[in-house]
């Protein structure tokens, strides 16, 4: 898929808890080179052969919320040195040209793998935070909206911390997802990494499974699936990779 944005990695430099996207985004960027480059497109599988989403996604009602947790998963990176790849949840995207999500890139760079977590409310930069994620860490997340204002939160259980994001726009609210996502100018090449299982997802209170009309996708070079869901019962699914 063709390239329409980018994530620049300014580190968010606010102590944990409550933090305003435009006041970060309009802050220092010292710390900016500690983090991953990584281009961020949105989903438009009518203009490209290539598909970068693997994951779900719910159409066909006005979504406020969704919940969700999953596992980082272990990457090997013996295969592909450098790539990357984001696990994350959200609303927008699957059919409109905005996506309100929070998550983390899991990066080879060099044959070292890393974990990066961000939010964004595209088309605008990520911005990334500094907290420790590593495989193994269980990952809770959170996107809703009131009115026009945006709460978006991360917390990783295993290592105690977690980060709330406030943000304010008006968007086509016209789907929710849980999605793990390849980046780059089309299809990259991508480090085989362990199923990633999505447990607990709720769009607005309902189960994902009925909460809307649930969308499949797989991520794809050209007609060759390189993702494979499970089925989704009720608020669960298992993503596997099935190349090297």
């Amino acid at each position: 898929m063709a390239i329409s944005g980018y994530r620049v990695g300014l580190a968010c430099l606010a102590a944990a808890g409550s933090v305003t996207l435009a006041a970060t985004l309009a802050g220092p960027a010292s710390a900016a080179a500690t983090a991953p480059r990584a281009s961020f497109p949105h989903y438009d599988h009518a203009r490209h052969a290539d598909q970068i989403w693997g994951g779900y996604a719910d159409t066909g009602a006005r979504f406020t919320s969704i919940s969700g947790s999953w596992t980082v998963p272990t990457l090997n990176c013996s295969s592909v040195p450098d790539s990357s790849v984001s696990p994350w949840i959200g609303i927008d995207g699957f059919n409109s040209d905005t996506v309100e999500q929070i998550g983390f890139d899991q990066d080879c760079q060099g044959g070292v793998a890393g974990y990066y977590p961000w939010v964004e409310m595209y088309p605008a930069d990520s911005i990334y935070f500094t907290e420790t994620v590593k495989a193994g860490d269980h990952i809770t997340a959170t996107v809703s909206v009131s009115g026009s204002s945006w709460t978006l939160t991360e917390k990783d259980t295993t290592r105690g911390w977690s980060k709330t994001f406030h943000e304010t726009g008006s968007d086509k609210l016209s789907s929710a997802e849980a999605i793990v996502e390849d980046l780059g100018n089309g299809i990259q090449p991508v480090a085989p990494f362990s199923a990633i299982t999505f447990t607990g997802l709720t769009a607005d209170g309902k189960s994902l499974a009925s909460a809307g009309t649930v969308n499949s996708t797989d991520i794809e070079r050209g007609n060759t699936p390189l993702t494979k869901n499970s089925s989704l019962s009720g608020g669960t699914f298992k993503l596997s990779w099935l190349h090297s």
